[in-house]
């Protein structure tokens, strides 16, 4: 048996109720919808997205959405996404083999013929024993709006997936004026992006990994002792928080679970506004007929399960505080004083409206008989989190608000984000300056998401400072948010610009000859294909590129001279920079090595043949051909002539490897690479005459440096010269 429960949210008209307790049932049973394998609930993300949304920032606002309900702790539950890019295109919501979020601009799914005060749905399928068989999320398009920047009348995409993402878990609408599953959405609010406890402790009890303190009881009517169904029963912590709440079944029982160990005071009243009965899908008994009633303070520890038996209620009232038209949550902002207006009944003068958490102060500016005007101020110390508002009058009548107030941190300033350009393969670091950062806060950029602490996440350093390291992102300007751990931001739109932005880690050999000629490798990233070089501002004009990494230049002549900066810039416009120097020296040249083996164990004597040698040219095994870092200097070295030198060899491992010679006071170098054979069997004649006591040569230590650029002038003495290294 398959059957369709449907919940709403709308702008205006009724739409959602939710309680972190409150859960969706299966209307002919009673039974409490959840998916039967909660450990991996699949969930596609349509590519397209709305028609209000050019840059796919949509997905970014859904996966935050999604990172809300994954964050909660000790449950089982996890919504995987699927990013196929197949998946990702398709539209047939209805069918069971998917589970997509998708806006609905034409009303294809005949949910929005026009008119609609919905501005989202979660279409359910459910099995007979309330398991879920298929879920999914429809965003109308038809009638409003949908905004991730705070476009003026328009929805915010984070703000209402996260309600209808509660939904698709097995979550009905709550009661708490605050939280993220109330049912109205309003385009000014974006507080429902954080979950409430009262959210947290609903999925806890739905998919719970082991279960905290709980408190039981039953609720009848003073007057005659006849239960009270669907009762709206909270708990708030001893610091005055909204914590917890449950409604209570057609028997009059409620279970508060997953607590936390504390002092909690319980009260119960009735769902009738700005919540109500109708605002939870078919199958909740709600009974009305009552008055707000504290119910006393309870201790639990650890584990504890408390049950209080019956609790009482007392008679209805006709006071009552906050209508579906107000604005929930009220925002009441640590360090400050904010004006509120509520709606209600008999909200007369001499009555009394007061706060839940002591440190927040209420003072009311005029009552008005079905309004009330008030200040919140609250500490700047103060915690963030939902706060219940009450009004009590001197017939001793009571109305509470659940959750009304939640209490944010000051909205976060960015100022300033550098460097402005980033490239698209990842890996820049960027630094976002401004005022107010707190810990828990997460960047958006470039269509990434970078959460405080996490892996690939960024570092909230301090309150002026998030540094983090971009990851791979798809050309063009990006706006930076950072969103607190409440779900306000601030935000500099085209902050930064991802470009394959060309980077240079090394430049191989770091000079060459003033006649031009030299054989020039950069090595490095992101050199795009019709990407120019250019020395000292002259272009070369016989430049290769092997792949993304490598360049090949042969260089033009140019005055001696420099360093010169050299410049890789690719056609999208990035450049990026190294140094190069011209000498007047002609270039080294490798022609031949004789012979071209030897044992891997060293000592062999061969001679290099070319030309342009010097007195201080130095001769490596095995380095890189491309960078020259890394190798092993020759065993001994003896400078015969500008066309010879004569070499024994070093140990080494064996394998066919380069061959380097490298002037150590000029720059200038040679290579020819797979040019040595080292074999494992030995071979060559010749030994080293040096013991390994021997002192080093100080240019030897010039050499060790591994190619550092240190041009110290030209060294012109041409005498014979032996040079050995212990080996």
């Amino acid at each position: 048996m398959r059957a369709r429960s449907l919940v709403l949210v709308a702008a205006v008209a009724a739409s959602a109720l939710v309680t972190a307790h409150v859960r969706l049932i299966h209307s002919g049973n009673g039974k409490a919808l959840k998916w039967g394998r909660p450990q991996e609930i699949s969930i596609v993300l349509n590519a397209t997205g709305s028609d209000d949304i050019t840059d796919g920032s949509h997905l970014t606002a859904l996966r935050n959405a999604i990172d809300a309900w994954n964050a909660v702790p000790n449950v089982t539950s996890r919504l995987v996404e699927n990013t196929a890019s197949a998946q990702m295109q398709r539209t047939d919501w209805s069918a069971d083999s998917i589970h997509l979020v998708l806006f609905d601009e034409d009303d294809s799914s005949g949910y929005f013929p026009g008119g609609s005060g919905t501005v989202a749905l979660t279409p359910i399928w459910f099995a007979e024993n309330g398991g879920i068989t298929d879920a999914d999320i429809l965003f109308n398009g038809v009638d409003f709006e949908f905004t991730t920047s705070g476009a003026p009348g328009a929805f915010d995409v984070q703000d209402v997936a996260t309600h209808e993402l509660g939904h698709l878990l097995g979550l009905d609408h709550t009661g708490w004026a605050g939280a993220s599953m109330y049912p109205y959405v309003d385009p000014t609010v974006v507080l429902h992006r954080s979950l409430s406890s009262d959210e947290t402790h609903g999925l806890q009890d739905a998919y719970p990994i082991l279960p905290g303190a709980s408190i039981d009881g039953v609720i009848r009517r003073a007057s005659n002792d006849t239960i009270v169904a669907g009762a709206h029963v909270v708990a708030r912590d001893a610091e005055g928080r909204t914590a917890a709440s449950a409604l209570t079944t057609s028997l009059g029982a409620f279970t508060l679970r997953n607590l936390d160990p504390g002092t909690y005071t319980l009260y119960a009243v009735p769902l009738d506004q700005p919540v109500s009965s109708g605002n939870l899908t078919p199958g909740h008994t709600i009974q009305t007929n009552f008055g707000a009633t504290v119910l006393g303070a309870f201790a639990v520890t650890e584990g504890e399960a408390l049950s209080l038996g019956a609790r009482q209620v007392g008679a209805d009232v006709t006071l009552s505080l906050g209508r579906n038209y107000d604005v929930f949550p009220l925002r009441a902002i640590a360090g400050q004083t904010r004006s509120f207006q509520l709606r209600g009944t008999n909200l007369a003068a001499g009555s009394t409206l007061t706060a839940s958490d002591p440190d927040v102060t209420v003072v009311v500016t005029s009552w008005m008989g079905t309004q009330v005007n008030f200040q919140v101020t609250v500490p700047s110390n103060a915690p963030i989190g939902h706060v219940d508002l009450a009004v009590a009058n001197g017939a001793g009548e009571l109305s509470i608000l659940p959750g009304a107030l939640e209490i944010t941190a000051r909205d976060p300033v960015l100022d300033s984000v550098e460097p402005l350009l980033a490239t698209t393969s990842g890996g820049t670091l960027v630094t976002l300056h401004g005022s107010r950062f707190t810990t828990g806060s997460r960047v958006v950029l470039g269509g990434n998401v970078h959460v405080d602490g996490e892996a690939q996440g960024c570092t909230v350093v301090d309150a002026n400072t998030i540094t983090l390291t971009t990851l791979p992102s798809a050309g063009g300007l990006a706006d930076a948010v950072v969103i607190d751990a409440s779900g306000v931001e601030a935000r500099i739109d085209d902050a930064l610009e991802f470009a394959l932005v060309p980077a240079i880690a090394s430049v191989f050999p770091p000079s060459g000859s003033a006649s031009g000629g030299t054989q020039l490798t950069l090595t490095g990233s992101d050199f795009e294909a019709g990407c120019t070089v250019a020395i000292d501002g002259v272009a070369q004009t016989n430049v290769t590129r092997d792949s993304a990494s490598t360049l090949r230049i042969v260089t033009d002549a140019y005055a001696a001279g420099g360093p010169y900066v050299l410049e890789v810039q690719n056609p999208s416009g990035p450049v990026a920079s190294a140094a190069f120097a011209y000498v007047a020296e002609a270039d080294p040249v490798i022609t031949t090595i004789d012979p071209a083996a030897g044992s891997a164990s060293g000592g062999d004597e061969l001679l290099v043949h070319g030309a342009n040698f010097l007195v201080s040219t130095n001769v490596v095994f095995g380095a890189d051909a491309d960078t020259g870092l890394g190798g092993t200097p020759a065993a001994e070295l003896e400078f015969v002539d500008a066309n010879t030198l004569r070499v024994v060899t070093p140990a080494h491992a064996s394998g066919l490897h380069s061959v380097i010679v490298r002037d150590d006071l000029s720059g200038q170098a040679a290579v020819l690479p797979a040019a040595f054979r080292f074999q494992s069997s030995g071979g060559g004649g010749g030994c080293s005459t040096l013991p390994t006591s021997a002192p080093r040569d100080p240019r030897d230590a010039i050499a060790a440096l591994g190619w550092l650029f240190a041009l110290l002038g030209a060294f012109a003495l041409r005498t014979r010269a032996l040079r050995r290294t212990a080996s």
